[in-house]
C-alpha cells in the first residue's frame, strides 16, 4: 500500500467512525441518562440556610448528590455534578453540614483539636435514621428541605430576611 492510498483509507476509516457514532448518539446510545432536573435548599428550621454540605438521595433507580451552596442551594446530579436524578423514591441524607473548620491542614491531619460541631440533627447524616423522603416525579423538580439543628446550633438566632 503507498503512502496516498494509507491517506484515503484513513479518511474513509474515520468518516465511518464518525457516522457509526452519530447513529449510535442519535438511536438511544448516547448520554440521554433519563434523569430529570432537581433543584432547591437547605434551611434550618429557625430560617437560617444551611450553609454548606452534601445532599445525597439513596434508595432509588441511582443514588444522586450535590453540593449545598453558602445560600444553601443545591443541584443534584447522578452521572455528572447537574445532570439530574432518575425518578422514583429516595431517602435523603445531609452530610458535611458543620461550622467552617479553622484548624490548619496539620491540625486536622495529625487529629489535634476538636472538630467543629454539627448544624444539623445527627439523624440526617445517614439514610437509616433519616426521617427525609422525597418523591423524584418527571420534570423539573424542587424540593425544599427543613432540618432541625443540632443541639449545639440550636440556640442561634433566625437568619435576618
Amino acid at each position: 500500500m503507498t503512502i496516498i492510498q494509507a491517506v484515503h483509507f484513513n479518511r474513509g476509516l474515520v468518516a465511518c467512525l464518525v457516522a457509526a457514532t452519530a447513529v449510535a448518539t442519535a438511536t438511544g446510545c448516547g448520554p440521554n441518562t433519563g434523569t430529570v432536573k432537581v433543584t432547591g435548599t437547605v434551611k434550618l428550621t429557625n430560617g437560617r440556610p444551611l450553609p454548606g454540605g452534601r445532599v445525597i438521595l439513596t434508595g432509588g433507580p441511582a443514588g444522586a448528590n450535590g453540593a449545598i451552596k453558602s445560600d444553601g442551594s443545591f443541584t443534584l446530579g447522578t452521572f455528572t455534578t447537574t445532570d439530574g436524578v432518575k425518578p422514583g423514591s429516595y431517602t435523603v441524607t445531609i452530610v458535611g453540614a458543620a461550622e467552617p473548620d479553622t484548624r490548619s491542614y496539620d491540625e486536622r491531619i495529625q487529629g489535634i483539636g476538636k472538630e467543629p460541631p454539627s448544624l444539623i440533627a445527627k439523624k440526617y447524616t445517614s439514610a437509616a435514621t433519616s426521617d427525609l423522603k422525597v418523591e423524584i416525579g418527571k420534570g423539573p423538580n424542587v424540593l425544599n428541605l427543613s432540618l432541625e439543628p443540632s443541639p449545639a446550633g440550636a440556640a442561634e438566632p433566625p437568619a435576618a430576611e
